[in-house]
């Protein structure tokens, strides 16, 4: 593909779909693949759309059809590419994986534009069987990520295994979306809509899914798969480093607020870009209770204009995993979500409900077919036509070349801190997702 002329965020949607699983089933043998480890988590209960294409309406809910049990396909960014606030974790959660959301149902598209439809819709839920199909079709307490075993779902008389989606609420996002609620109320905005997926996206710096990012056993769970230290550096290596998906994605969506939950991935955050915090001088290991109380800046970079991209970074405990201590630091997350704004970081309109695009241009809706963009006239670009019309570049990729030169200069001052991706004092419970 172009280096300049597909734009990243249609980019990415290409290469993330497909990562894993082909990497794996094309590199087996005696050393096989980092990301081999993610199939230690055993196959999940999947589905597919109907009809080819993607849907022709917003939302995940659409008629499908069961495939069986597979391992997961990688995760890309969930929600608007230019919503002004991004939630980050380490990687994606795994419903499927705890004995009460065996019924979990998980995409295995095999067309890209489906993937970034069901990516650019999915808000607070993922999807799950009703609970009296699941017990109908077979399942129960014998099924389990390891056991081979696939719903019994009669064949249609089209074909199709068809079954009904229903939505399976994700406290983490509903946490995201009270958060939003809050916002809107302290502000006083009138008239607010503000939604995850919409002013709210979230994204996760590792793509492939498990129920926990772990790197020691975990004693009150023997089947959770620690991985090796070497599986930690291959897949870091790989999957942040080499193919630097959330990074691109991070320079695309360029967010001003980034939130970002629980000790591990606050560790993982901080040592994975540490020397590009222009503010709060956060290190490895900083509680995130301290951390709160710290106006924290990222910065991405200076634009050809002389002007600066950077973005307020709100660390707090896991709204699952901490939830005591949580309910404790969420005034805190409120007040500096409330601060962000009035330094113009976060702004409301009035007449759409919903906080302003950041800087940058974005064509993921259109140009993948998903749907008409809902803040076409917000999307501005980096990079001024003089520029662009110099190198002959199409107007979908207009941003490409800035985004690709801010993120090298970004990356030029960047160091790793070595004890960054390991598992912290976060309880056995905490999901990354």
């Amino acid at each position: 593909m172009s280096e300049t002329r597909i734009p990243t965020e249609v980019e990415l949607a290409f290469e993330v779909m497909p990562c894993n699983a082909l990497r794996v089933a094309q590199e087996p043998g005696k050393a096989p693949h980092p990301c081999a480890y993610f199939r230690s988590w055993g196959a999940y209960h999947s589905y597919d759309y109907e009809t080819a294409g993607p849907p022709p309406e917003p939302g995940i809910v659409h008629p499908a059809q069961y495939l069986g049990r597979a391992p997961l396909v990688p995760e890309m960014l969930s929600g608007c590419r230019k919503a002004p606030i991004l939630a980050v974790g380490i990687n994606p959660n795994l419903p499927g994986w705890w004995p009460a959301t065996r019924g979990s149902l998980n995409p295995l598209f095999d067309d890209t534009k489906q993937f970034a439809h069901y990516f650019r819709y999915r808000a607070t839920a993922k999807l799950e069987l009703p609970k009296a199909d699941y017990t109908a079709f077979g399942g129960g307490a014998a099924d389990t990520p390891f056991s081979g075993f696939e719903l019994q779902v009669p064949v249609d008389a089209g074909g199709h295994r068809t079954v009904h989606l229903q939505l399976q609420n994700q406290k983490m996002y509903l946490a995201y979306q009270g958060l939003l609620d809050d916002l809107a109320a302290a502000m006083g905005w009138a008239g607010a809509k503000l939604a995850v997926g919409e002013d709210l996206s979230y994204g996760n710096m590792v793509a492939c899914p498990s129920a926990k990012w772990t790197t020691r056993a975990d004693p009150d769970d023997p089947q959770l798969p620690p991985m090796t230290e070497a599986q930690r550096q291959g897949i870091v290596g790989e999957c942040f480093n080499e193919r630097k998906y959330f990074l691109r994605q991070l320079f695309q969506s360029l967010p001003t607020v980034l939130l970002v939950f629980s000790q591990n991935t606050a560790n993982a955050f901080i040592g994975g870009l540490q020397g590009r915090f222009s503010a709060g001088n956060p290190k490895v290991g900083d509680p995130v209770a301290a951390l709160l109380d710290r106006e924290v800046l990222l910065k991405y970079g200076d634009l050809p204009d002389g002007g600066v991209l950077d973005a307020r970074v709100i660390f707090a405990p896991h709204p699952t995993g901490n939830p005591a201590d949580w309910q404790a630091a969420r005034p805190k997350v409120v007040a500096a979500l409330a601060a962000a704004t009035h330094a113009g970081r976060l702004l409301f309109r009035p007449e759409t409900g919903h906080l302003a695009r950041p800087s940058g241009s974005c064509v993921f809706c259109t140009m993948l077919e998903i749907g008409p963009c809902d803040y076409l006239d917000e999307i501005k670009p980096l990079a001024v036509p003089p520029a662009l019309a110099a190198e002959g570049l199409p107007g979908a990729a207009v941003d490409k070349p800035v985004q690709s030169a801010l993120l090298a200069e970004f990356l030029e001052s960047v160091h790793e801190a070595p004890e960054a991706w390991r598992a912290s004092d976060d309880p056995p419970g905490v999901k990354e997702s």
